[in-house]
């Protein structure tokens, strides 16, 4: 038996693109696929995909934390009451997040917008406390910005700290470790996986900013002297952030060995349908139709087009063989 096409590879190129459009529907007016359209190197569109809902908020229904240091102005009370409903109740807050979501490459030379250093370095993101929505869809913004780390179940409200310029004064909050002071003070057990059993030498905010333009990850030291990897996961020296290269890493890998296992079981698998009545054209004819992530395992979906059976892999499970799509 003969197959005409077995590329996992190949096919996930549609699959990212298709995903591309699908974050379109978040707010605001988000044009994703227009920015990726006519790229084929499936390895950067991995990256691209992963950088880009890593700087989004999946909305879900999430437990609101504030930090035992937070204070916020009075004029930021009904904002912080909306957003904090919003986030209760798993409503999309998009809208409220850095302008630079826009982006899935940045069009512009020398120019990296599609990039969220703070995120990158230490799973941090800011949020814009407006209430009236702006004509591009998102809501106003604010000089002080609401600092916040989300996981799936929890959204931690760090504080609220200026940025930009206000007169002759530019603030620079992306740096301050304070923010990782206030993370292991409230929440210690939240980003207790990063901890590094290791001595370091403190470093400066300032040296913090200079390393992060080279793309050098450093350890953060909190006040009593407890040490941190980059809780982000750092970047490598690409600049993309290395939990995205791992997780495009694991992709590709479990491609191959389901494409080879497909290879090595043909026999079986035209066994089996032959025992539930189908008829088997050649050649076989494959293509990798869905992906995603069960907690840590890849589970794929993939489609022999001339049966109309489809087989699921699931790491650490034996595949499984269905006449219908799942």
């Amino acid at each position: 038996m003969s197959i005409s096409n077995l590329n996992f590879k190949n096919d996930l190129e549609s699959i990212f693109k298709q995903y591309f459009k699908d974050l379109e529907t978040l707010s605001p007016n988000l044009h994703f696929h227009t920015q990726i359209k006519d790229k084929s190197d499936i390895n950067k569109l991995c990256l691209l995909y992963y950088n880009l809902t890593n700087r989004l908020v999946e909305p879900r229904k999430r437990h609101v934390h504030k930090s035992s240091n937070f204070y916020y102005p009075s004029r930021f009370r009904n904002a912080l009451r909306i957003l904090e409903e919003k986030i209760e109740n798993g409503e999309d807050i998009n809208t409220y997040l850095s302008k630079g979501i826009r982006w899935v490459v940045d069009p512009l030379p020398r120019r990296i917008r599609h990039r969220d250093a703070l995120l990158d370095s230490w799973g941090i993101k800011h949020i814009h406390l407006g209430i009236r929505i702006e004509s591009g869809g998102f809501v106003e913004r604010t000089g002080p910005v609401l600092f916040v780390k989300f996981d799936d179940k929890n959204a931690y409200f760090l504080l609220i700290k200026r940025h930009g310029r206000k007169g002759n004064r530019r603030y620079d909050p992306w740096n301050d470790q304070f923010l990782i002071d206030i993370l292991h003070e409230n929440w210690s057990d939240s980003i207790s996986d990063y901890e590094a059993k290791v001595d370091a030498k403190k470093t400066t905010n300032d040296e913090i900013k200079q390393w992060k333009k080279r793309n050098i990850n450093t350890p953060t030291t909190s006040k009593d002297g407890t040490i941190y990897f980059p809780l982000g996961g750092g970047v490598a020296s690409s600049g993309d952030n290395i939990q995205n290269v791992r997780i495009c890493y694991h992709i590709f890998d479990v491609i191959d060995a389901d494409e080879k296992w497909l290879r090595e079981n043909l026999t079986e698998f035209i066994e089996i349908l032959s025992r539930n009545g189908k008829v088997i054209k050649q050649p076989l004819d494959f293509q990798l139709v869905s992906f995603e992530f069960i907690g840590k395992n890849l589970k794929l979906e993939v489609l022999e087009k001339n049966s109309k059976t489809y087989i699921v892999f699931e790491e650490g499970k034996n595949p499984i063989v269905n006449y219908h799509k799942r």
